[in-house]
């Protein structure tokens, strides 16, 4: 509803704003009617939409585990696929499948580990929503309640673990630093990437340069934390106004709108700019993002919408002018629910999916899923934005503390974040809690992890970026998960990090076996978070014939580190 006019007057839209409309091409019309009725006529313009049907929410837990050798069938998978929100269906028998196309059997006809299969869920309402793929990881053990870690078997890279710094206009103190970035603290967390926000700056179109002290209060954090060692990029909630076809409806032009199609070229050489000029701060930054959320509009703070189809246009023809002369990777689509529909759409165009870099997105409303197109071409995929609720929120609670749920929360979605979507990255919300009383960070004001950043440092205190994650049997029994990761092959120092998340409410003995093709283990190192103790350190256990037993505690998250 975005028509304008050089002289003063009024719109009638027609439908109205505030309609639903059919899935279809759409008629839309306004009528415009001028003020000065004397000199200019009433008249009227059409458009057509195109409404398409909706992307059905999709999330298929974790089956049981099946013993290696043993085939399947769809009927013997002890989960199903469903869809959120009341939206009715069922997965198609007939579509049950390996993610690379092999018949449900075969994946069970290889070694022990973990075998990513997907489904079809076909929506009982096919006139509104349509068939989503859907993945989940199928661990294979080779005995009953027995994990396996195959260091042979290399997955995918990671980059890091990290959290966001937007809106923090002060640099952080050093103690503050070392804590969230450092190893050397008894209260460090090891992360070891940092996401910026890049301010809406004013944009002059004829001299095509911002106003850079717009962008200068938050990079003094992204300078810090590069010289402790980390990743930097950066993600743009909103375009300045100046490029943007605006939402009347909104008090702050900076709130909602469209990027004006006028300025995709402006867009990219300020994104361009940006990244120079944080370079010129000392903050060298491994990937821009095109947009935060494109497929959200809040109310009350900076956004900016774009369909799949206008980002699908802007990054073919102007994705690679955004990074000219830069060795920065672009960063698309950060969809607030990890939209497979538009990741698929952009990657789909030859031109756009050469100039993105990075895919990436959040995990509000959606769930982790396996990146299948994105797989296909060898992008990495960053999960950039989420947080969780504590356990412990009320709304008859005014303030609440984090605990070893949460903990074991975050540790879970960590864990299917990387094992069934094979994220390179994680990357939490806020690093510090912007209100101690409702905490959401990974540590509090006075600097003190919270039960989120306790469960995310035992990943990232010790896995390193540039690290392999290892094939491991995910789900070796109820409610216990595995996970494993390690120096490449062949490196010299030959580290080995297994991170065990025990949801249960009872005690778990383990046993694994390891393929020690590229790790020589003789004994690894416990680190285990419980209801009464965070990352405590262990005595060594012995790994003897490749195996080992662990005792994890009930609700407990423990890494085991060479």
């Amino acid at each position: 509803m975005n028509a304008r006019s050089s002289v003063p007057g009024t719109f009638t839209y027609s439908p109205a704003a505030g309609t639903k409309l059919e899935v279809g091409v759409r008629s839309l019309s306004v009528t415009f009617t001028p003020q000065d009725k004397i000199r200019y006529a009433t008249s009227t313009a059409a458009r057509t939409l195109t409404v398409n049907k909706a992307e059905p929410p999709v999330r298929w837990d974790y089956p049981s585990a099946a013993l290696q050798g043993s085939a399947l069938t769809a009927a013997q998978i002890t989960t199903a696929p469903y869809a959120l929100y009341g939206i009715r269906g069922r997965a198609d028998p007939a579509s049950y499948m390996t993610v690379d196309g092999k018949p449900l059997s075969a994946a069970t006809a290889s070694a022990a580990g973990t075998a990513i299969i997907q489904a079809t869920f076909v929506p009982t309402d096919s006139a509104h929503y349509r068939s989503a793929t859907v993945s989940t990881a199928l661990t294979v053990t080779p005995a009953s309640n027995t994990a396996a870690i195959d260091f042979g078997v290399p997955k995918q890279t990671i980059r890091g673990f990290g959290g966001s710094a937007a809106w923090y206009y002060s640099k952080m103190s050093d103690g503050r630093l070392n804590v969230l970035f450092g190893t050397g603290l008894a209260d460090s967390l090891g992360l070891s990437i940092l996401r910026l926000r890049i301010a809406p700056a004013d944009w002059n179109a004829s001299t095509q340069t911002a106003d850079t002290s717009q962008w200068s209060a938050e990079l003094d954090n992204g300078a810090a934390a590069q010289a402790r060692g980390a990743i930097v990029f950066a993600t743009p909630w909103s375009p300045p106004a100046s490029m943007k076809i605006v939402n009347t409806d909104r008090s702050n032009p900076l709130y909602s709108g469209r990027l004006d199609p006028a300025m995709y070229a402006n867009y990219a050489k300020y994104l361009n700019a940006y990244i120079r000029y944080a370079a010129s701060r000392n903050v060298n930054l491994y990937a821009v993002s095109l947009q935060n959320e494109p497929d959200w509009d809040p109310q009350t703070y900076e956004s900016c919408l774009w369909s799949a189809d206008e980002m699908k246009s802007w990054a073919g023809a102007y994705g690679a002018s955004a990074i000219s002369g830069t060795p920065t990777k672009l960063m698309a689509p950060e969809s607030f629910y990890f939209s497979q529909a538009t990741t698929d759409t952009l990657l789909a165009d030859p031109k756009a999916a050469g100039n993105i870099g990075i895919v990436g997105g959040h995990l509000y409303g959606g769930a982790a899923s396996y990146p299948g197109s994105a797989a296909k071409l060898g992008k990495e995929v960053w999960m950039t934005e989420h947080f969780l609720d504590s356990v412990n929120k009320s709304d008859a609670k005014s303030s609440w503390l984090t605990s070893i749920d949460d903990a074991m929360a975050i540790a879970k979605e960590i864990h299917d974040g990387l094992t069934l979507s094979q994220y390179n990255a994680y990357v939490h919300w806020w690093l510090v809690n912007s209100n101690d009383s409702t905490p959401t960070g990974l540590i509090g004001t006075n600097d003190t992890p919270t039960y989120f950043g306790i469960g995310m440092k035992h990943y990232s205190y010790f896995i390193r970026p540039g690290y392999v994650r290892y094939d491991t049997t995910s789900l070796p029994q109820k409610g216990v998960r595995v996970s494993a990761f390690g120096t490449p092959s062949g490196a010299a120092d030959n580290k080995a990090v297994v991170v065990l998340v025990n949801e249960n409410a009872v005690d778990v003995n383990l046993s694994a076996s390891i393929n020690p093709a590229s790790r020589a283990l003789t004994a690894l190192t416990p680190y285990r978070t419980t209801a009464t103790a965070t990352f405590e350190r262990q005595p060594a256990i012995g790994v003897s014939g490749n195996a080992f037993t662990v005792l994890l505690p009930a609700k407990s998250i423990t890494t085991l580190v060479n």
